[in-house]
């Protein structure tokens, strides 16, 4: 008996008072996650790993300690976590130390806790299977909800490295209605607008991409339609699918229930919300849960559009297709209505769209020197091969989440092990 109780003062209590000195609250437990990105984009014999849209540089000090300092005018209590990935395994431990630099210096402000590529795997020994990887930004965002989850959080936060937060009130606004009931649904998830540093938050030139007639160059005319709709409403939440990654939160239950897709390329946000509507959760919109969204490489709210871009777009809509398509076959007992996905991503879904032929249509229009050494045929074909595969996966990946969720609500020393690995 003396034996078990000290086994117990050691896996349960001493991680609690661990906490208190951190800071964490035992009461409503919100997590704010920032994925954080290092490397750079490669070159010819070493190619980035994942191809990051603007990872900062190793000999910078790149965006996050802009990030974090925004984080201390916050009313509401919160514990961080950071995700660090990198473009190239030979930078894993130089862009740790250069994290634990930049945080250093706010730890005494708000508990920090750190994952990368060094602990990550220790993590997974932990797990009942070992699912977790940096490797995609899906299953970088699926990092960010599992640390937190097996840390019982009741609310996830997701924003990014390249985003300040300018309302004090911001977690007031997510704890407000999440996880509560709006004309009779339960509040899942939700996601808040960017604003650029003019305070705008349509796309830079979408209007002007209306005239094109391919879906694949008019991706961000779509995105921009759909945002102008739930910003225009006078509500103060929306049910609705648009989601950014930078600006998304996340309930407990369904993280419980709901996992990234961690094969699709890009668009990783608006695919959360197609994956939690697969098992009847919906995400709500709040235009006034708003960031501001600073990317290096832009001026704008949204990023230049890039020959690499338009290529993850193109595997990201036929295999979202796809993975649509196999849900309806497989999975009838999950009633998706795609209207709820209109205009944007819905328009990808429409029958009769011949999609394959709008991207290569797109890739010499847009990118007629890659087309020289790189045929559209041979990259639709590829992209589509690879979506025959992935698909499979994702489903397979979908059950081991709940699997792995199941066993993190059982297990009484997984707590112990992030405190142990993770903590700053």
């Amino acid at each position: 008996m003396l034996f078990g109780g000290i086994i117990v003062v050691i896996t349960i209590i001493l991680p609690i008072i661990f906490l208190y000195g951190k800071g964490v609250r035992m009461g409503q437990n919100v997590w704010i996650t920032i994925p954080t990105y290092w490397g750079n984009q490669g070159r010819d014999g070493n190619p980035a790993i994942v191809d990051f849209d603007h990872p900062s540089s190793l000999d910078t000090e790149g965006t996050l300690g802009r990030t974090l300092e925004s984080l201390k005018i916050l009313k509401d209590d919160f514990t961080l976590l950071l995700i660090i990935a990198v473009t190239h395994n030979e930078f894993a431990h130089l862009a740790l130390e250069k994290v634990k630099a930049i945080v250093k210096k706010f730890t005494a402000v708000f508990p920090v806790f750190l994952v990368s590529h060094k602990n990550l795997g220790s993590i997974n020994e932990a797990l009942n299977d070992p699912i977790l990887s940096l490797d995609s930004y899906g299953n970088i965002r699926n990092v960010q909800l599992t640390i937190p989850y097996i840390m019982g959080a009741d609310i996830v936060v997701g924003i990014d490295d390249d985003e300040v937060i300018e309302d004090p009130g911001f977690l007031g606004k997510v704890k407000k209605y999440i996880g509560k009931k709006y004309m009779g649904e339960v509040i899942a998830g939700m996601a808040g607008p960017y604003f650029d540093q003019t305070g705008n938050y349509r796309i830079s030139g979408a209007q002007e991409l209306k005239s094109s007639g391919n879906v694949f160059i008019m991706k961000n005319y779509y995105m921009d339609e759909a945002l102008k709709n739930v910003m225009s409403q006078k509500k103060e939440i929306i049910k609705s699918n648009v989601a950014f990654g930078g600006n998304m939160s996340f309930f407990r239950k369904t993280i419980r229930k709901v996992c990234h897709d961690p094969y699709i390329p890009r668009g990783e946000d608006y695919d959360y919300v197609i994956n939690a509507r697969m098992k009847g959760l919906n995400f709500f919109f709040q235009p006034g849960m708003s960031i501001v969204h600073l990317p290096p490489d832009s001026t704008d709210s949204q990023a230049g559009d890039s020959v690499c871009k338009m290529l993850a777009d193109i595997k990201r809509f036929i295999y979202l297709r796809k993975k649509m398509n196999f849900l309806s076959r497989e999975y009838k007992e999950e009633v998706f209505d795609s209207d709820y996905l209109l205009p944007y991503p819905g328009i990808y879904l429409g029958e009769g769209l011949d999609l394959e032929s709008q991207a290569k249509e797109a890739l010499r229009i847009l990118y007629p020197e890659y087309c020289d050494n790189h045929p559209p045929e041979i990259v639709v074909k590829e992209a589509v091969r690879v979506a025959d595969k992935k698909v499979q996966e994702f489903y397979l990946y979908r059950a081991k989440w709940e699997r792995m969720m199941e066993f993190i609500d059982q297990s009484i020393i997984l707590k112990e092990v992030i405190i142990s690995r993770c903590s700053v």
